[in-house]
């Protein structure tokens, strides 16, 4: 130890040593003594060396550690942009530092960072990108990977519409998008990709809300397909949409098929109103609470039949429409029926055949009123030109017999008839022939 102290004065550093260091080494040299102490001074001493001295050095290899872009700007300004996504390729990017001992134990990933230089490129194509690292201690002497191969294309911008999807939607709530802000984007990258966005979507999640609100919500990028477009090598010109929502009470309410409520008016003289139909017969309607909840029917504005003789089809409007946030139709389809006027009469001339009459027979027949009822223009002309009558005789003999007369429905469509019973005699007349 006492060559070691020797040795200890020979060295620059003791010459260099203030006055007080130079008197202690100079003690423990000549003092048995203090022997022990001054290993442990030369440690400190050592340690203090090589504490000072730089140009002692050792090495560090961080793994795993994540490549950030640079130069995006630079890029930028020559109309260049990225075709592909260099963020897997930079996850898992290795540095090795050279640092001076004294600063090994503070070389950590926290103090390492890796970027991919992109201030180079300057024409479209594959080029190779070189990857830089700096620290805040010693100084890089490798990176794995050293470079990577990346497409590059022109720079391209357009528009893109904004488009809403409200998805969860809960039974008895109208849910209405009435503002995006923005509705259109501003997205700019690489042409390619750029030329094939077809819109962006909005997904606006009401599962949770009861009430009218505005949310900043997040968009993706569509393609033609449906298909979503990664946006990390896009500059969009925002990040989420303000979306507007109208949030109401809906149910669906039945639509008045009270004859006074759907039409107005008499029909033509010798025409009556026969049925009248609405399409669709419900609609649902988003109100505020209170007045929903006091509606049980709704009312539309009455379709004029005033002269009409046939039947028809109009639309109409649906009446407190100022007052609903929302109705499923502002107009319904009335379907009326105008029909004749269906009247009775007594038909006076009557006209009789005779059906399976033997040919021996002789047929005497009472005339028996017939009751027709129809049509007005139809019974008219009965009244006018008289109805035939048939009388089944198959199988009857001499005698007389109260029979029931009835009138082919054929020949008279549209009418009903009530015959009378008829006595009808039956005579031989010898010779055969027709009565």
């Amino acid at each position: 130890m006492k060559n070691n102290l020797k040795n200890l004065r020979e060295t620059k550093f003791y010459k260099n040593a203030p006055k007080p260091v130079r008197w202690i080494i100079g003690s423990l040299s000549n003092n048995l003594g203090y022997k022990l102490l001054s290993l442990v001074l030369a440690v400190l001493l050592w340690s203090y060396v090589i504490s000072t001295n730089t140009s002692i050095t050792r090495t560090k290899t961080i793994y795993g550690l994540t490549g950030y872009p640079s130069g995006q700007s630079t890029l930028t300004d020559h109309r260049l942009a990225l075709t592909e996504d260099p963020t897997k390729a930079l996850s898992g990017v290795s540095v090795t530092v050279e640092a001076p001992q004294a600063d090994y134990s503070k070389v950590s990933a926290d103090n390492v960072l890796v970027t991919l230089d992109l201030s180079n490129v300057r024409t479209a194509g594959s080029q190779q990108v070189p990857l830089r690292a700096t620290t805040s201690y010693g100084r890089v002497r490798s990176i794995s990977p050293a470079t990577l191969t990346l497409g590059f294309e022109t720079l391209d911008a357009r528009n893109v519409s904004v488009n809403t999807e409200i998805t969860d939607a809960r039974t008895g709530l109208w849910y209405n998008v009435t503002r995006c802000n923005p509705a259109v984007l501003t997205v700019s990258g690489a042409s390619s990709v750029v030329q094939s966005i077809a819109s962006a979507k909005v997904a606006v999640d009401v599962s949770a809300m009861e009430s009218s609100t505005i949310k900043a919500l997040p968009y993706v990028l569509l393609d033609a397909a449906g298909e979503e477009i990664n946006q990390a090598l896009l500059n969009c010109s925002t990040s989420s949409v303000s979306v507007s929502l109208d949030i109401y009470p809906s149910r669906e309410i039945p639509v008045s098929t009270e004859y006074a409520d759907v039409v107005t008016g008499q029909p033509a003289q010798g025409y009556v109103l026969q049925s009248v139909s609405v399409q669709p017969v419900t609609l649902q309607v988003a109100a505020e609470r209170e007045l929903l909840d006091s509606l049980t029917e709704l009312k539309i504005e009455p379709v004029s039949i005033d002269g009409a003789s046939q039947s028809f089809s109009a639309r109409a409007a649906v009446q407190q429409l100022s007052d609903f946030k929302n109705i499923s139709s502002e107009q319904v389809y009335v379907s009326v029926n105008i029909a004749e006027e269906t009247i009775s009469a007594y038909v006076d001339d009557v006209k009789v055949q005779f059906l399976g009459k033997g040919e021996n027979l002789l047929a005497t027949y009472e005339p028996a009123s017939v009751l027709a009822t129809g049509p007005r223009s139809a019974i008219e002309a009965l009244m006018e030109g008289g109805v035939t009558v048939s009388v089944d005789l198959t199988g009857l003999e001499s005698g007389t017999y109260l029979l029931d007369p009835f009138v082919d429905a054929q020949l008279y469509p549209d009418i009903s008839f009530q015959c009378e019973t008829a006595s009808v005699t039956l005579t031989d007349n010898g010779a055969g022939g027709e009565g």
